[in-house]
Parts: C-alpha cells; structure tokens; sequence
C-alpha cells in the first residue's frame, strides 16, 4: 500500500480518483492526469505525491525522487510521502537519502508495517542485515502475514547468512501472497547462489504457475541452463524475441525496413555487395522470425523440463 487507510481519509478529495487510478495499475493514465492537471497551476502535494508513486512503480525513479521530494516538502506531516520518497531514492541508489525518508515515514506513523518493511529495506541496503531483520520483525508483529515484511526478514537473514530461516520466511510470503513475485524470485536465487539447481527451478515452475507472464523468472530459469554466460546471454535474447508485442514487432519491422533501404543504397554503387546484402537480410530475417519461434519454444521446455 502507498498509504495508510487514516491517510486515505485525510486525501484531499481531488487526489480520490488519482488514487483509484494508481491502485487500478493505470501509471501512465494518472501521470497524463497529473500533466494535464499541472497546466492549470502548482499541483497540491498529495497530487505530486501520487505522481512520484506511480513514477516509482514506472521505475522512473529520478523523477519519482524529485516529485517526491518537493510533496514532502510542502507536506511535512504526511507520513506517505516520506515512504515514496524512500522507495524512490531506494530504487535511485541513494541509500543514505533513502533511510532517512524511511525512518521519517516510521516517525510519523509508527508501527505501519509497509513503511517498516521499507525502513528494514533500506537498512539493509546500508549494510545493517541484524537492523534489518529487527524491524521486519517489529513490522510482523502487527501484520504476521505481510508478505513484505516476510520478504524483508528472509533478505535481511540470507545477508546474515542464515539461509535456512531465509528459505523459511521467503515460503511464508509465498503462501501469505501467492500472485507476488518477490519471494519465488528471491528463494530462487538463494537456491542459485547455493547450486542448489533443481531446487531453483522448482520454485521459478511455481512462479510461472501462479504468474503465468513473470519475466523475471523465465530468465532466471534460463539462467540455470548450463553455466555460459553466452549461452544465459542467448537464451534471454530469444525469451525477449518470444515476448515482442505488436508494437514491438512493428518497430522491428521498421528498423528492417531501414537496413534494407541502406543495403539498397549501397547496390546502387557497389553492386558486387549484393549477393552479400541478399543474405544479410535473409539472415537477419531468419534470426528475427526463427528466434522468436524459438524462443516460445523455449520457453515451454524451460516450464516443463
């Protein structure tokens, strides 16, 4: 959750709709909302700091800082705003900014469990693993089942390197939210990091069970084929080829378009290069279409193997 429901309550009534947008998923529909709304004058802070939510979500988190940042600013007392502020600094690397937003949210509202399981983030990411794992904790005792905190904690224990205990709260959010992928992603490379292999793909099978289009996990699956990087490296290529939309695929076609017009240009004056050029493009249209078949295939072997 962004905010708490007594934050909810406290929105000022033309940020109600943006907030069903941004719950809703629909980031980019509620930044065109907030440009548009930006026209008319300076937006209120709970405005921009949906806007920064949603960036953070878009992982556009230069932005998502700077709009934030500025939320914050004009609304010191709102606990919310600190928590996107500390998630998009989090997600820009500035680790120091980031834990203090985080404890400014935990200050404000204290004993919230999605602001503690980001404060156990980023203490974390600062390298205080003990620290970590006592608020995740803390965050546990109000919320047993929250799958953030859970996550957090077994984070917080791998860093300690208590990978059994990890594997454990990493099972619980599973179970306590099974169409969220953090916890199979994050079991699953502790079982990499191990060699634990078969394991690994077990827990990535489950992921893509629960959640049929998890990229993430099609690629770490790929990634236990073998132990090339060229081959992971390839795999991936023909996972992504697979997974062009028609938008995507309308791009490519486009750009073909643009090396065959080139080629064209250069029979014109050199044109021993053209049976050259002729299997160029042949090539590059087997690769393309082949790949993509390819990589569908792949990645049905990949979740039945």
């Amino acid at each position: 959750m962004v905010m708490s429901r007594a934050e909810v309550d406290q929105l000022q009534p033309d940020a109600l709709p943006l907030l069903e947008t941004y719950r809703n998923g629909e980031h980019s529909a509620l930044l065109a909302e907030v440009d548009q709304r930006s026209r008319s004058g300076p937006l209120p802070p709970d405005v921009l700091g949906l806007a920064a939510a949603s960036l953070v979500a878009l992982e556009r988190y230069e932005e998502a800082a700077t709009a934030a940042r500025e939320a914050a600013g004009r609304a010191p007392r709102k606990a919310w705003l600190y928590h996107v502020l500390s998630r998009a600094e989090l997600g820009r690397g500035d680790r120091t900014r980031a834990l203090e937003a985080a404890e400014a949210a935990c200050r404000l509202l204290p004993g919230h469990p999605d602001y503690l399981a980001t404060l156990a983030a980023c203490r974390r990411e600062n390298g205080d693993a003990a620290a970590a794992a006592a608020t995740a904790r803390q965050a546990l005792l109000s919320a047993p089942d929250h799958p953030g905190a859970l996550n957090q904690l077994g984070l917080a224990l791998a860093a300690s390197g208590d990978e059994a205990a990890a594997l454990e709260q990493f099972t619980r959010a599973m179970e306590a939210a099974p169409q969220e992928p953090e916890a199979y992603l994050n079991a699953a490379a502790l079982h990499r990091k191990a060699g634990r292999v078969p394991e690994a793909r077990r827990v990535l099978k489950d992921a893509l069970r629960h959640i049929p289009g998890l990229l993430e996990a099609e690629e770490q699956l790929a990634g236990t084929v073998g132990s090339s990087p060229l081959v992971h490296g390839l795999l991936r290529h023909l996972i992504h080829l697979s997974r062009l939309t028609m938008t995507g695929w309308l791009i490519v076609a486009f750009i073909y378009y643009l090396f065959f017009r080139l080629l064209e240009f250069l029979w014109k004056y050199f044109p021993v290069l053209l049976p050259v050029s002729r299997v160029l493009l042949l090539v590059a249209a087997a690769w393309l279409l082949g790949g993509a078949l390819c990589g569908r295939l792949l990645r049905l072997a990949l979740r039945r193997g």
